[in-house]
């Protein structure tokens, strides 16, 4: 296992995820409200920017990687859990999501420990299906705030994210696949094979 060195967790970027949780998860909780998806739409925007900050001051490193991918979990998780109480046309859209970044950050953590897989920067894929994802939940969000007064309105943004999320498990299934074969290889690499 490497050696943890104080430059890799004190950094710009690392901050910046923070941040990103941060904002996520308090605006979660008033995902109702417009004040509230703007909050978590900030926050998912700050966990997008932390890689580019990452390499723009190289400041890229193992425990950096790790540290996103747990937070762009626990800021996906955050969402689910209030999306999952106030809109119920989302519920298998969400199980599937929560299915797909629990396997994710499982094989993440697990290539992580053992240190001797691939660096853990998401597969591309993985990065489609969080923004397919991350678009999906948003459209189901923002259709909480027509309930009572646009129907029409309403139910397109529901297909609108139902669609995204589709999508994302589309993008999803390789990369979690991506993932996993990262953790076989990192605990046994006669496994993989």
């Amino acid at each position: 296992m490497t050696r943890l060195r104080g430059r890799d967790v004190a950094t710009v970027p690392n901050l910046v995820s923070a941040a990103g949780l941060l904002l996520t998860v308090h605006g979660a909780r008033r995902l109702h409200t417009p004040a509230g998806i703007a909050e978590v739409a900030v926050g998912r925007l700050l966990d997008l920017v932390d890689g580019y900050l990452a390499r723009a001051l190289d400041q890229s490193s193992q425990f950096g990687a790790g540290l996103d991918a747990i937070f762009d979990k626990a800021g996906v998780t955050a969402v689910g859990l209030q999306l999952w109480r106030r809109c119920a046309p989302s519920r298998p859209a969400l199980l599937a999501i929560a299915g797909q970044n629990a396997v994710n950050l499982v094989s993440t953590v697990i290539t992580g420990v053992y240190d001797r897989g691939p660096l853990l920067e998401p597969a591309a894929e993985g990065k489609r299906a969080m923004a397919a994802q991350n678009a999906a939940m948003a459209a189901y969000a923002v259709s909480g705030l027509f309930a009572g007064s646009s129907r029409r309105t309403r139910h397109a943004l529901l297909w609108a994210g139902h669609g995204a999320a589709i999508i994302g498990i589309g993008y999803g299934l390789p990369a979690s696949g991506q993932y996993v074969r990262r953790a076989r290889h990192a605990v046994s690499p006669d496994l993989s094979r």
